[in-house]
């Protein structure tokens, strides 16, 4: 029997596995051993192969997901995969590359926003409501935590992180590690602050938001070393957001991105 939502004219493999209400529009090639759950939206000319999509989601057109990574190791007919959530919107041209290992795959997690001709590369974690603005290039083996903006025209080095609420600004190039709740913007990415606005439309307190911006000045602007500026920050308590950046700055791997200029700043001046 004809399924009145899968257009006449997409090719979809036996093997694939369409939910209720999820529609295919004109010429979309859904292959082999994929899965896509309810009520999902594809519109016209998507390519979508090895993988697990959720439900609700929205692919404009022209999508390629799961496709095979742009990786010289990877080897044709390695069935490794892209695993999506629910709820996000993939806008026009979008790419998105299966893994190259078969343990963990490509992952999008829920309620993302990837814009047109974004780019999301093998081995890539996005956490959920993500933004990949116009053209945003994303490089293999990220991880983006939830809440993020990458602006447009930016690309992100391969196995770097990026923090919740982190901001990326427009024309960037990230090289390394941008903690939560910083911005960082320039040709080979420096820091500039942290992400007032995103904090406050998050809902953030005042109280949190100056504690924040208190480590951040302590972290990233006082000539003491790191690891003497995390000591004195565990000296005190903390706000579990501070306790969060402390985190992420122990366990880079890359390297953290540094701020555009140090400053000598007395705790007492950062407190200001």
């Amino acid at each position: 029997m004809t399924n009145p939502n899968i257009h006449p004219t997409a090719i979809i493999d036996p093997s694939a596995k369409i939910g209720e209400g999820t529609i295919v529009g004109p010429f979309t090639i859904i292959g082999k051993d994929t899965t896509i759950g309810k009520n999902n939206k594809i519109g016209p000319s998507c390519v979508i192969e090895n993988t697990d999509m959720g439900d609700e989601n929205e692919l404009i057109g022209h999508c390629f997901i799961g496709v095979k990574p742009q990786d010289l190791s990877y080897k044709d007919g390695f069935e490794s995969r892209v695993k999506i959530g629910n709820k996000n919107k993939i806008r026009e041209c979008v790419t998105i590359h299966r893994s190259t290992k078969l343990e963990q795959p490509t992952v999008i997690g829920d309620s993302c926003l990837l814009m047109a001709n974004s780019h999301v590369a093998h081995d890539c974690i996005l956490g959920n409501n993500i933004i990949l603005v116009n053209c945003c290039g994303v490089a293999g083996h990220v991880r983006i935590a939830d809440h993020a903006i990458l602006s447009g025209l930016t690309g992100v080095h391969q196995f770097v992180r990026i923090g919740r609420l982190a901001m990326l600004s427009g024309l960037s190039g990230l090289m390394l590690d941008l903690p939560p709740f910083c911005y960082a913007t320039g040709t080979r990415a420096k820091l500039a602050g942290i992400n007032v606005i995103g904090l406050r439309r998050a809902g953030f307190s005042s109280e949190t938001i100056r504690a924040i911006k208190h480590a951040y000045m302590e972290l990233f602007l006082s000539t003491r070393t790191m690891k003497e500026s995390i000591e004195l920050l565990r000296s005190k308590p903390q706000v579990p957001e501070v306790m969060e950046m402390i985190e992420f700055c122990e366990t880079t791997e890359r390297g953290l991105a540094t701020p555009r200029k140090k400053i000598n700043k007395t705790e007492e001046d950062a407190d200001e």
